[in-house]
């Protein structure tokens, strides 16, 4: 689990698709391509989610002509991936496009599309949208080998795309993948998970084990005991308020100017009246015992300003290991092999050839 956590936030996209990736079968154009189900999809951005085993790096189910057709996904029929492709699976462009639709708020779409609408008619073209794409990707990635290009602009790619029918393609995108992350924590018998679950889930991947390990400590003691949990409308409420974190950050710059303090009734009001989301008291408890890491009841500007960056996914673009961390890596790869350098020591009678 370590490794799929650190794969997931430092390896090169083409690694992190391969690796969970488990559909390998011919394209059209008869060449063989690998695919990603939405359960792989989903596995490559929820921290903690195990691959299947025997399914990893370069393993992959390969079916053939025949089994490609009867092939159909795990999802509801009305999934927001069969409308992307009719059998639900995702290439490499569509799981890069995707991850970086999931990391824009809302605001900065809206913004971006009044930027990239060079005709100022309130809709965008294909092409002025892979030049946004291809400029986020360096290049990596066109939307012109993208099952998007024809769910958005049509088969003959002659329609334009308005904000409204975009924000509702990310809402619905959004709404799936946090309903299917609570069905896969939702023990049997349950309506709700665990403040326990819930507070795994928002920490993800980015904390270190020692400060993940005493925020885990916080809530099991403060919640261990209580059968309340968290319900499916405060999980969802939680995901729409980091998204707008950002905005709210800004508006929360009167208070800390002020030097008032962040209390539970403020971020509930401030967030009804940026986002109109409305927290419900225990999950508003619950996010405070995660990001309060003075237990004083008040969040610092650097612990709320830290929720976006937990929970919005990462544009996968190549990130660089520190000198420390390569460092150990490299001490406990030589360590692993030291043994099988023993075994290949040569013999103390053995004379080289040459």
């Amino acid at each position: 689990m370590q490794y799929e956590n650190r794969l997931r936030l430092f390896a090169h996209p083409t690694k992190i698709f391969r690796y969970f990736a488990t559909i390998k079968m011919k394209n059209k154009s008869g060449k063989w391509e690998l695919y990603m189900t939405p359960s792989d999809f989903l596995r490559s951005i929820q921290p903690g989610s195990r691959q299947p085993e025997n399914l990893g790096l370069d393993k992959f189910h390969i079916l053939d002509e025949q089994a490609a057709r009867k092939w159909k996904p795990e999802v509801k029929d009305d999934s927001i991936f069969l409308k992307i492709e009719n059998r639900g699976l995702l290439t490499y462009s569509d799981y890069v496009l995707l991850t970086i639709l999931l990391s824009i708020p809302e605001r900065n779409v809206r913004i971006g599309f009044k930027l990239f609408d060079l005709n100022g008619d309130g809709d965008v073209t294909i092409e002025e949208l892979n030049s946004v794409f291809m400029a986020m990707t360096q290049g990596e990635v066109s939307m012109m080998n993208s099952h998007l290009k024809s769910h958005f602009f049509g088969q003959r790619l002659n329609r334009t795309l308005s904000i409204d029918d975009f924000l509702e393609f990310l809402n619905a995108l959004h709404n799936e993948i946090h309903r299917e992350q609570f069905q896969n924590l939702l023990q049997e018998s349950r309506s709700v998970i665990s403040e326990l679950d819930f507070a795994k889930v928002v920490l993800g991947f980015r904390k270190s084990r020692s400060e993940r390990r005493e925020i885990l400590k916080r809530v099991k003691e403060k919640f261990g005991k209580m059968d309340r949990g968290i319900s499916l409308e405060e999980f969802l409420a939680f995901f729409r308020f980091v998204q707008d974190v950002g905005v709210m950050d800004n508006a929360l710059a009167f208070y800390y100017f002020t030097g008032a303090d962040i209390s539970h009734k403020t971020l509930r009001h401030i967030a009804y009246v940026v986002s109109g989301i409305s927290l419900s008291e225990h999950l508003t408890d619950v996010i405070f015992c995660i990001f309060d890491r003075n237990n004083d009841n008040i969040i610092q500007r650097r612990e709320f300003t830290e929720m976006r960056r937990q929970w919005m996914h990462p544009i996968p673009l190549r990130k660089n290991l520190r000198l420390l961390s390569t460092m150990c890596i490299m001490c406990k790869c030589t360590w692993k092999m030291l043994p099988s350098w023993e075994r290949r020591r040569p013999h103390p009678g053995y004379t080289p050839l040459w």
